[in-house]
């Protein structure tokens, strides 16, 4: 065990996390930063064209520059680069626990390990991961003006990715697979009659093709068929999985896994915060994120201030 007790333990080495600990470094609090990628998620993102001050990035870059910053701060954050398997509550705090066996003692928590996307597990799926694959409409829609795209899932996040499409894409196929959409229908209303926009139900992804980028998408129909369109864009909307398994038996999660907090990042345990995706935040966006990281780690030197 690490004999240093720290005032906050952060887990996540994203942009919630690390805004998070350039926050509480600059409140002069002592702070361990764990997470098994620098950057965190925004490392899987392509070309990013909604961080304000920097007009066009992409995720390695926009990564870099939040560790770089992160660097200027290492006086008061200790970084480990290691997965997280596990955090208590302990007798004047927190415990978390590391796959190495690494045990950190701190008064606070801030939990900020994000979410992963579910995959369709599809052959090409990863092979083009943003070579027009895409998990977010929101971060990569505007990369594909009046092209064709395929979103794939009805709830309500394909649903809005359509609407969003209708001013950008020149043809837009919503595939889904159950005989009936899962959005709601004021969403659906949007894009039902829309000639540009093709739904087809009852479909089961089977492959994505493509020479350097994507070309076009396999599934297979009703009748148990394979047909092929021709898009340029894939965009996979059927859920998200927050990063939650190290604290399932710390604190109450909501029916999809997330943690419920406020937009303090303040949660239903004392002392717990958190931020950025693995929450039940709205929008899972790198700047909503980041500023959430920042609001917990207010949170969090605002609730250490009142325990001394």
């Amino acid at each position: 065990m690490d004999n240093k007790e720290y005032d906050i333990t952060i887990v996540g080495y994203g942009p919630a996390g690390i805004t998070a600990a350039i926050y509480a470094a600059r409140k002069r609090l002592s702070v361990a930063l764990i997470g098994e990628l620098p950057g965190g998620e925004v490392r899987n993102s392509g070309d990013i064209e909604n961080w304000p001050g920097d007009g066009a990035t992409d995720g390695n870059t926009l990564a870099d520059k939040l560790i770089a910053h992160l660097k200027t701060h290492l006086d008061a954050v200790t970084i480990f680069q290691e997965k997280v398997t596990k955090v208590e509550k302990a007798k004047n705090g927190f415990t978390t626990t590391t796959e190495s066996g690494k045990t950190l003692a701190s008064k606070t928590i801030i939990y900020t390990a994000g979410r992963h996307p579910r995959l369709l597990n599809v052959p090409g799926e990863v092979e083009f991961k943003n070579r027009g694959v895409s998990y977010c409409a929101t971060c990569d829609a505007p990369l594909f003006p009046d092209k064709d795209v395929v979103v794939i899932g009805g709830g309500n996040t394909g649903a809005e990715a359509v609407i969003m499409f209708q001013k950008i894409a020149r043809k837009i196929y919503l595939l889904h697979n159950t005989d009936k959409l899962a959005a709601d229908p004021i969403l659906v209303d949007n894009f039902k009659d829309d000639p540009k926009v093709t739904i087809i139900y009852n479909t089961k992804t089977t492959k994505i093709k493509g020479k350097g980028m994507v070309a076009s998408l396999t599934y297979e129909n009703s009748n148990g068929k394979e047909e092929t369109i021709p898009v340029e864009g894939v965009f996979v909307t059927i859920g998200a999985i927050p990063n939650t398994a190290p604290v399932k038996e710390l604190i109450p999660l909501n029916p999809l896994g997330a943690i419920p907090a406020d937009r303090y990042g303040i949660t239903s345990i004392p002392g717990f915060f958190t931020a950025g995706d693995v929450t039940d935040i709205r929008d899972a966006q790198i700047v909503v994120a980041a500023g959430h990281g920042c609001s917990a780690a207010l949170s969090a030197g605002d609730y250490i201030s009142r325990l001394q």
